[in-house]
């Protein structure tokens, strides 16, 4: 099939979870299908991003967004979004330029095929006409606000979060409804949106994992020593550090006083990130062309998550690596994962807390948890066998479109 998949952001470079699943699976399916991208760039990084993707796919075209004067657009994208049905995020990505690239692209091509490759876009399901639509939820977005909200604690920024909510969740569910196929990255998910829009056709696909790639070195363990995954620029992984750092860590330091966090990915100049850097026990490393040395060597990996959706691809990235995880519930939820044997959930301070000294004091329990979580995703999670389900989503949504409608008796 020739099919276009349309993003936010180029799926390469590899500097979050979003572009980790969407490469991949655009590798994978470009072993079968004829895949083209449009994109929207966003960074220098982003627009370098897009002559890699041109290796995979034979057409590669971009628009660019909040490029240049950002603040600017922002702000005119606030203004405009109060006079809408539609959130914020959408009203981002609704623009003119990328609606007439799209448009001329849908007339040279004739696709078999659309995929929208998050909700933010779905605003362009009018340009497909008679082409089947597969759109992407890698998260069940409103949600993720409505936890964001619960976690707030100023009134009027709760309150806006609230409202933000709302209009996402009767955008969402919309959106599914018009969508000839939704792919969710969990069952949990899945089933979310099966009752948030029903009747919508929704199909779970969930996130992998390069097993070959994400494997451990056998680096020796550093004593108390632990590793976080996560960008700032995506709140809920700001929302888990400050938490870890206020709510957890002093516990976890009368215990073991030597106990030292490092955190990976991107981390802007802010008032609070500078906060975080200033904790003894907490260094925050930046971006790093390669997460796996500082992976491999911690003792043990935390996702002290409160916030966020779908499911987290730097836990199953930890698994590949054999590495022995404590989690929020929230953070692990989608996966496959059995408290004690593949992993270990924790939903309170105490409970976090405990969990991690437990694991630094028992290296063989470490090493066991580990050894179980490398098993399951070589069964469950390897992009391989994820794929095939991505491909079966083209398929049976390309044949149902195709089918002619049954009359009623």
């Amino acid at each position: 099939m020739k099919i276009l998949i349309v993003t936010t952001k180029s799926p390469y470079p590899l500097f979050e979870g979003r572009a980790l699943r969407t490469y991949n699976l655009i590798k994978q399916a470009a072993r079968e299908h004829e895949i083209h991208l449009l994109s929207f760039v966003q960074t220098q990084e982003d627009l370098d991003g897009i002559e890699h993707m041109r290796t995979i796919c034979p057409v590669v075209e971009y628009e660019k967004l909040y490029f240049e004067g950002a603040r600017t657009q922002i702000l005119k994208d606030a203004i405009c979004e109060l006079f809408s049905r539609a959130p914020l995020p959408v009203v981002k990505y609704r623009t003119a330029a990328m609606r007439e690239r799209m448009r001329r692209l849908m007339a040279t091509h004739h696709y078999d095929l659309v995929h929208l490759d998050m909700l933010h876009l779905a605003d362009y399901i009018d340009l497909c006409g008679n082409t089947p639509v597969a759109l992407i939820e890698h998260n069940v977005e409103h949600v993720i606000l409505d936890r964001r909200a619960d976690t707030e604690t100023r009134p009027l920024h709760r309150a806006y979060l609230r409202y933000q909510a709302a209009k996402l969740k009767a955008f969402e569910a919309q959106a599914c409804r018009r969508a000839d196929h939704v792919v969710a990255v969990s069952e949990l998910d899945a089933e979310q949106l099966r009752q948030l829009a029903p009747g919508a056709q929704v199909t779970s696909v969930p996130n992998g994992v390069d097993t070959d790639y994400f494997a451990t070195a056998g680096r020796p363990r550093k004593p108390a020593s632990l590793v976080f995954v996560g960008g700032f620029t995506w709140f809920p992984n700001l929302d888990a550090i400050r938490y870890f750092c206020e709510d957890i860590l002093p516990k976890l330091v009368k215990v073991v006083p030597d106990v030292h966090l490092t955190v990976i990915g991107k981390q802007p100049d802010t008032p609070v990130v500078h906060e975080i850097a200033r904790h003894p026990n907490v260094h925050l490393a930046g971006q790093v062309d390669d997460i796996r040395p500082f992976v491999d060597e911690a003792a043990a990996y935390i996702v002290p998550l409160r916030i966020g959706g779908g499911t987290r691809l730097k836990i199953l990235d930890a698994l590949s690596m054999s590495k022995a995880i404590i989690s929020t519930s929230v953070g692990c939820e989608g996966l496959e994962v059995e408290n004690g044997q593949t992993i270990i959930t924790a939903d309170t301070p105490d409970a976090f807390a405990q969990a991690i000294v437990q694991l630094l004091q028992s290296p063989e329990l470490a090493t066991a948890i580990g050894q179980r979580g490398r098993q399951l995703v070589e069964q469950r999670y390897d992009w391989a066998a994820v794929a095939k389900g991505l491909m079966k989503v083209y398929a049976d949504t390309v044949a149902a479109r195709a089918r002619p409608s049954s009359q009623p008796a």
